[in-house]
């Protein structure tokens, strides 16, 4: 990856033009450590560090402990719309194999996310309870007689249709179920599983509590990737269901710490 950086010889690239280079990596993976940095562009970590520190003065990248991460990946959560454009074959593979770990009778919990709808899209033919945040998976499986659906209240969040908030977090609390599955934007080994927004994060660290089985569903792009807030360590989840698009290396790292399926 990144072939194109070397267009430019390393040695003789100008502040300027590794900064930008450092960026576009940062649009592609969306974080990237120190260390990775300056293996990637051949100079000293204290030459990346100052790039890094420039880039976050001018509002360009998000400074982070032991690295960087682009602005956009930090802040910003695409619309449902928007997100189910991306990886949609490896999302659909993801849901069929992440259903079949549901038994008919379980209480489920089902998360927000585009990867979590084509769980709930494979869930019709169970008899099951579904409590969900999400409002997508709710009218999904609103047709399928066999399955009880419990709504969290809360704030609605327009862009991802789901709940969240206070409230959200003290109806979760009362609550007992069997799985939840879980939709992330980050799961890295040493950070743990991720996503942008502080009181969402929140509430999903909420649903591992809550869950005898906690089940990531998360496609391979999300692999080796940290964003602003973290929901809880990698040891908290009992399984991730990625596609055969993971690096090798970072799949090794993760089956250290939980187990992965791939599909």
């Amino acid at each position: 990856m990144y072939n194109y950086v070397k267009t430019i010889t390393r040695l003789h690239m100008l502040p300027i033009q590794r900064q930008i280079k450092i960026k576009e990596f940062l649009v592609e993976k969306g974080f990237a450590s120190v260390e990775e940095l300056s293996k990637q562009f051949e100079v000293s970590e204290m030459t990346i560090r100052r790039d890094l520190d420039e880039l976050h003065k001018q509002g360009i990248i998000q400074r982070i402990y032991g690295g960087a991460m682009d602005n956009d990946q930090a802040f910003f959560e695409m619309s449902v719309n928007a997100k189910s454009e991306k990886f949609a074959a490896e999302k659909i593979k993801i849901g069929r194999v992440a259903a079949d770990l549901v038994q008919n009778g379980d209480t489920i919990f089902m998360d927000s996310g585009t990867t979590t709808l084509e769980v709930a899209k494979n869930l019709k033919d169970k008899k099951i309870t579904i409590i969900t945040t999400a409002l997508n998976v709710a009218v999904e499986l609103s047709i399928s007689p066999d399955i009880d659906i419990l709504v969290a209240g809360g704030i609605l969040r327009k862009g991802p249709l789901n709940t969240t908030g206070p409230q959200t977090d003290a109806f979760i609390r009362e609550l007992r179920v069997d799985k939840v599955f879980i939709g992330v934007e980050g799961v890295d080994t040493e950070s743990g599983i991720s996503v942008p927004d502080p009181i969402n994060a929140h509430n999903k660290h909420t649903m591992l509590e809550i869950a005898r089985q906690v089940i990531v569903v998360a496609d391979h792009s999300k692999l080796g990737r940290t964003t602003t807030s973290t929901i809880a360590p990698l040891d908290k989840v009992h399984v991730v269901i990625t596609d055969n698009g993971a690096d090798p290396t970072i799949v090794k790292e993760l089956r250290q710490k939980t187990q992965v399926i791939l599909v």
